[in-house]
């Protein structure tokens, strides 16, 4: 091959990679920039509202507070944490000035390090001298243009400080103290960075202009002005991401630049959009109401207008949903039935009651959007995304938290529903040693829009019931979950909800769990065997039942017939649900193969109601003795009854 066909085969795999990039850019903005757009409206939003903070502020930790008399002079520096909180340190938070710091030497307005506010540190001392003045012209500009005495008061009082007299006498005797501490300033008990007119100020200072920013059109917007160099305002919150903040916006690599464009100017945004976008999702996700970290992944939840139901901690602790679904059912009938149909009507209800307290409005019609996010290195990677309606997601919702229904091993379990964190742990012998993203994203993605659950769900679960030898209440209610959300795929009558037990369902798996629980509840009736034959034979029955399925029959013949020279009656009991099971496995429907992944599934949930049914059987032979026993019981002599009958 010569020099110029190599030459053009290189400039041919360029062109290839800067079409792919492209390529990409327009399929991410063109859902992105949509998002962006959502974000930005939510800012506006919060600041018709009044609940936005003041322009380019932030919530920081404020150390320690530096007390000036109006004539200049000092009077205090006191810590910010309580004698409460003495031994944890911790530091008061304020909504003080915030901005995004690079190589170049940026100080805040009247709130910043020891090392910007007095030029303490053990760095290069040359440049902790121009940190100090920076801060210092900062001071007087802002008094000068605000025209407040308490201002100029701060200015006078730095202007004759000597730093370093200042940190042995005030500063040294304190064992916590560090250059990286945050210090902020008030006179006559005013904290100068609340001043409206302060704000303002450093409002002007932030905002950049034609001439010393790159103007473009927006890509959220459309509009042409001063777009940021890089996004002004950092986003924190993310699960594992870096506590400093992270950004959406920006390039590291050749392969997402073009025509020249270098860091964010390959997105340009106007720096009040990426304000904007930024401010909103740091709002969002300092709300536990509003955000959801589960499983690596961070959820931010919103809504175009209206309340934002709280669907973050419905979905981390159901417990308020399910208590409130128990009262609905014991307000609305006297005697609940053995078996009572999950529907998923109750469940939207009780969201709506949750959604809807006094004085907060939910509007159904309202917009609902929901971002998935995860870490990448300084970045946000956005997972997935979705936007929908409150009432479709309040629907969604209900029917997500109705297919958690399952059959109860014991009482305290009726109705009782799941966190993701226990559904996903279900899959896991410890999930907190998984990669658990992808599993938590697909969760929340069939809550919240009912899209189908994947199927190596059903892989996991059924490894998981052969390493435990048992099939767990969350176990089985995730699988009837994946099953019911393929249901057209795996050809599922939705009729038939598999909640509970039911001796007619047409499969041969799921009758052949039903008959291994069977087979271990004759053994269990006549021994106390170390090994049970679940123990011994659930993973091949659940894969390979053609291969153990006449042995254990075999087997049970010898229990039973040990069993009816002990207990006739329970002999016959057990007896007729063995040959109830057995009617519906003829030899022609056992697979003479390994079963499928969905035939596993199936055969777990049979293992499992069966199992529900045999305790709730027992239940209710306890209990009627028990009732026996108290009819059968003397009657009190002490009791106006008793001592009528005694004399």
């Amino acid at each position: 091959m010569g020099a110029g066909e190599r030459a053009a085969r290189v400039f041919r795999r360029e062109v290839a990679r800067r079409g792919r990039a492209a390529r990409s850019r327009r399929v991410i903005w063109g859902w992105w920039h949509v998002i962006l757009k959502e974000l930005v409206a939510y800012a506006d939003r919060l600041e018709r509202e009044g609940k936005a903070l003041p322009f380019m502020y932030a919530p920081q930790s404020i150390k320690w507070l530096v007390d000036i008399r109006p004539d200049g002079t000092f009077r205090s520096v006191t810590p910010t944490h309580t004698e409460s909180d003495s031994k944890k340190k911790t530091a008061k938070v304020l909504n003080a000035p915030n901005v995004v710091r690079g190589v170049d030497i940026k100080p805040k307005i009247l709130a910043d390090k020891a090392e910007f506010v007095f030029g303490l540190g053990e760095g290069n001392q040359e440049r902790l001298a121009r940190q100090r003045e920076a801060f210092l012209q900062l001071v007087r500009d802002c008094a000068a243009q605000t025209g407040r005495d308490d201002v100029q008061a701060v200015a006078t009082w730095l202007s004759g400080l000597d730093p370093q007299a200042f940190h042995a006498e005030h500063l040294a005797k304190y064992d916590d103290y560090t250059s990286a501490d945050q210090f902020a300033f008030m006179v006559d008990g005013n904290v100068l960075i609340h001043l409206p007119e302060v704000q303002a100020f450093w409002a002007k200072v932030c905002t950049p202009t034609e001439e010393d920013a790159f103007v473009a059109q927006s890509l959220i917007s459309g509009d042409t002005g001063p777009t940021m160099s890089i996004e002004p305002v950092k986003i924190k919150g993310i699960f594992g991401g870096q506590t400093a903040g992270m950004n959406y916006i920006s390039a590291n690599a050749s392969a997402f630049e073009s025509y020249g464009l270098r860091s964010s100017a390959i997105a340009p945004v106007t720096f009040d959009e990426a304000r904007k976008y930024a401010t909103a999702m740091n709002a969002l996700l300092a709300d536990r109401n509003t955000s959801l970290s589960v499983g690596g992944v961070t959820y931010a939840f919103w809504t175009s207008e209206g309340g934002i139901p709280p669907v973050g901690p419905v979905l981390r602790d159901p417990e308020a949903v399910e208590q409130t679904v128990k009262r609905g059912r014991l307000a609305s009938i006297t005697a609940p039935p053995k078996a009572v149909q999950a529907d998923p009507a109750e469940f939207r209800d009780a969201l709506q009651s949750i959604f809807e307290p006094p004085g907060v409005k939910i509007s159904n019609e309202a917009a609902f959007f929901s971002l998935c996010m995860t870490p990448s290195g300084s970045r946000i990677a956005v997972r997935t995304h979705l936007k929908s309606t409150v009432g479709v997601t309040t629907q969604r919702l209900a029917q997500y938290f109705a297919r958690q229904d399952m059959a109860p091993m014991i009482e305290e379990h009726f109705g009782k529903l799941y966190g993701l964190y226990v559904l996903i742990g279900a899959m896991y012998r410890d999930p907190k040693k998984e990669k658990t993203e992808a599993d938590t994203d697909a969760l929340v993605r069939f809550a919240l829009a009912g899209g189908p659950l994947p199927h190596s769900f059903l892989q996991r679960l059924a490894a998981r019931n052969r390493a435990e030898k048992a099939v767990t209440r969350p176990r089985a209610a995730l699988t009837k979950m994946v099953l019911l959300s393929r249901a057209k795929e795996f050809q599922m009558d939705e009729h038939k909800d598999l909640t509970h037990l039911d001796d007619s369902y047409p499969s041969a798996a799921y009758h052949l769990g039903r008959l291994l629980a069977v087979l271990d509840d004759i053994q269990h009736a006549v021994m106390r065997a170390n090994t049970t034959l679940v123990d011994r034979f659930y993973g091949s029955m659940s894969t390979m039942p053609y291969a153990v399925m006449g042995r254990l029959i075999q087997g049970s013949q010898a229990h039973l017939q040990k069993l009816r020279k002990e207990n006739k009656f329970r002999h016959d009991e057990k007896q007729d649900l063995l040959q109830s099971v057995m009617v519906k496995l003829q030899p022609r429907d056992v697979p003479q193969r390994p079963l499928t992944i969905k035939e596993q599934a199936l055969f777990s949930l049979g293992f499992y109601q069966q199992k529900a049914a045999l305790a709730e059987q027992m239940r209710e032979r306890q209990k009627a003795a028990h009732d026996r026993k108290l009819q059968q019981a003397p009657s009190d002599p002490t009791t106006p009854q008793g001592d009528k009958d005694h004399d």
